[in-house]
């Protein structure tokens, strides 16, 4: 940590604002790592519970909307909310029960697939920042140290005999702007890539349980089919 400080005591202003710039990316950058953290842990928490209320419940979708009407904050209970309603707009009621046709399947499978796409568009939110520290902090680390190194040349034109102690507090200063970009760009790439992997089974998660609903309103309409088939003469 004393190298590092007396690196940048020992840069040139132009070098110390890039690092400076640098540590203000790296702030907001663990700002959105750690925020997403929490958020993802809390989604997931609330996969796991929706799906065991599922399993519970045993496809009962009725008994399912009493239980998660208010889980709003839940992704997999807004997304079966969203196909509860669409079922109730779409499907026909004959004895206070939804006759369950191909529309209607067809409706839940859009509503599904939006709810989705919704969930998806909240989980990226913050990953464009991490995207570009990750990408853009090496660069900006590089410029600072190229231009170091820069004015170190221009020094040693200035001078007639320079020793390797006349330079080597210019070079090492100009490097210090290499190891705050990496330094800033290392730990959002790795939260980047994480990140994208935890979105990728959430996402999965909540295709699963739209699967899981469509087979469950395909199955009540085999049935209702063969019940209408048995009646009519």
């Amino acid at each position: 940590m004393d190298t590092l400080l007396q690196g940048i005591r020992d840069s040139s202003l132009a070098a110390q604002a890039i690092v400076y710039l640098l540590i203000l990316i790296s702030i907001v950058s663990w700002g959105v790592i750690l925020y997403k953290s929490r958020w993802f842990r809390r989604y997931e928490k609330d996969l796991v519970r929706f799906e065991e209320l599922f399993n519970h419940l045993g496809g009962n979708l009725d008994a399912l909307h009493e239980q998660t009407t208010h889980s709003k904050d839940n992704p997999a209970a807004s997304l079966f909310e969203s196909c509860y309603r669409e079922i109730h707009l779409l499907a026909p009621r004959e004895a206070n029960v939804a006759v369950i046709r191909g529309e209607v399947v067809e409706g839940v499978e859009r509503a599904s697939e939006r709810s989705i796409a919704e969930t998806e568009m909240q989980l990226e939110k913050g990953m464009s920042i991490l995207v570009m520290t990750a990408s853009t902090c090496p660069l900006l680390g590089l410029l600072g140290t190229v231009w170091g190194i820069l004015e170190v040349f221009q020094a040693m034109d200035q001078t007639a005999t320079p020793s390797i102690s006349d330079i080597a507090p210019g070079i090492s200063a100009a490097l210090i702007t290499t190891i705050f970009g990496l330094i800033a760009a290392i730990p959002a790439a790795g939260a980047y890539n994480l990140y994208s992997v935890r979105i990728n089974r959430i996402i999965a998660a909540l295709e699963n349980t739209a699967g899981r609903i469509s087979n469950i309103l395909v199955r009540h309409q085999i049935r209702q089919t063969r019940q209408r088939g048995e009646q009519s003469p």
